[in-house]
This record gives structure tokens, sequence and C-alpha cells, in this order.
């Protein structure tokens, strides 16, 4: 028997990216849960974020945080030791950081915005009830969004000033990762890296005789897909597929979550 493993984006492909709801995709979770499949969770959101959709739909994967800001393995749960450097434990998990600390990214921001007098807020400029009110999410959740480990997500800046800010951001080492409605700022994330490291601890445990399948819907999912057997690619909001660059890549009709519950479907008719 060939083992299966599918990584999934969340916003857009998991979840509706506008109201944060699964609309049908958490039950199929159990489903997974029952043929042995593992779920990965590869996400822009913080640990926060993707904690509470763990206990939500009961997972409990290893998944990948802010954009390969850190990948997150429970403790036990493959069945040998792995000696690669982890870069710090926390109860019950060990953590293996590729990215630069939200506040050595931060610094570098607020350098930007006094030396260079570009205006722009991020969600550490705000306080939790502000914003609450820009992003539409709930106090506990906006708490969550702003738990940033590994960059930070810039949520207001002026459309003319985005193209001196990425140039000026990029000279200082700084990366610009898109994404649905914002973008991170970072230095070091690599959802890639990331993604390859786990598929290397997936193969040992499996000896080899594992598929990899993944589920996205931007650009930003392209470190992710490229690793994959079989990459899937699910519908925007517009009915469209982002424009990306993966090889053999399969476009999934759907919009979000539905085109999610159909990736789904066609992974559990797959041998």
């Amino acid at each position: 028997m060939t083992y299966k493993v599918i990584f999934t984006d969340i916003d857009g492909t998991l979840i509706d990216i506008n109201t944060g709801e699964y609309r049908g995709t958490k039950k199929l979770i159990p489903i997974l849960k029952k043929n042995n499949i593992p779920l990965i969770l590869c996400s822009a959101k913080t640990c926060s974020e993707q904690n509470k959709i763990r206990e939500d739909t009961g997972l409990n994967e290893p998944f990948i945080v802010e954009n390969g800001g850190a990948l997150i393995i429970p403790e036990g749960y493959f069945n040998f030791p792995f000696n690669m450097p982890v870069s710090k434990a926390k109860k019950g998990y060990s953590i293996i950081e590729l990215g630069k600390p939200a506040i050595k990214v931060r610094k570098k921001l607020d350098k930007i915005r006094k030396k260079f007098k570009i205006d722009f807020l991020g969600v550490s400029d705000v306080s939790l009830n502000e914003l609450a009110k820009m992003t539409g999410l709930s106090i506990e959740d906006a708490r969550r969004m702003a738990q940033r480990e590994y960059g930070e997500t810039i949520i207001k800046i002026r459309k003319d000033d985005m193209v001196r800010f990425i140039k000026i951001a990029y000279g200082m080492g700084l990366k610009l990762i898109p994404g649905g409605r914002f973008f991170d700022m970072t230095a070091g994330n690599d959802k890639g890296k990331a993604v390859e490291i786990l598929i290397n601890l997936f193969r040992k445990e499996y000896h080899n005789d594992v598929k990899f399948f993944g589920v996205g819907d931007s650009e930003n999912d392209a470190s992710m897909l490229n690793h994959m057997d079989i990459p899937m690619l699910v519908q925007r909001p517009d009915n469209s597929w982002s424009n990306i660059e993966v090889k053999d890549i399969i476009k999934v009709q759907g919009i979000g979550p539905d085109g999610w519950k159909n990736a789904f479907n066609r992974i559990m008719k797959l041998d």
C-alpha cells in the first residue's frame, strides 16, 4: 500500500477567504483520519491561528506557520528520532525555526518608516479593537492574528508608496509575501524549505512508499506545490485560477472550500 499525505493552504482553500467558514471541508477530516492520511496545514497564519483550526478539526499532525517561518512537530509524532537541529521546544512540540524573529523584522520596518517617511500600519501598530475593526475579525481572532513570531503583516499602506517600499525593504534583507487581503514582511521564511524537511521525514516514516498531494489557491502556494507529486489548484473568488508556474498542476473546479472538497474526492480515488 502506498501512503498518502496532504499539504494544504488554509485561506481560500480549506476555509472561505472572506468568512473563515469551512463550508463542509471540516466534515471530510474525520474521513482522512479513518484512512490514516495526514493533513498538513501550511499557511501564512500564525501558530495561534492554526492551533484554533487544529482544535476545531481534531488535527494533530505537524504544521507549517507564517509562510515557512517555522515547522512545528508534535513530540513523538514520528516513530524515529530526527537529527535535524530543533530551534526550540514548547510543551508537547519540537519547533524548527527558519524565519527571523518578528522583533528584528519590525525594527527594520520602523527604520523604513522613520528614515524614508513611508507611512504604513502593521498588526503591531494598532490595538486589538482597531485590528478587529479593520479586518472584520472578532477580538479573539484578531489577537491570534497579531501573535506573529516570524514577521509582520502590513494591513495598510498607500498604493503610491508600494514600489518604493518594496525596493527599500528588499535592500534591507526583507521579503514580501503577498496574501489574500494583506501582505507579510519576513526575513528567512521559506515555505518550500519547511515542506521539504517534512516530506523527507514522512519518506523515512513510510520507507519511501508515500505520495504527496498539495492543495492551494494562489501564487504564494507555488513553493509548497512544487514539492508535491500531485499539486492541485482551486479557483479564486472570481472563478479564475492563479497564474502559477507548477509542473503538471491540476486545476480543480470550485472556489475555495468547494474546490477543496473536489480535490479531496480526487485524492481519495487515486491509488
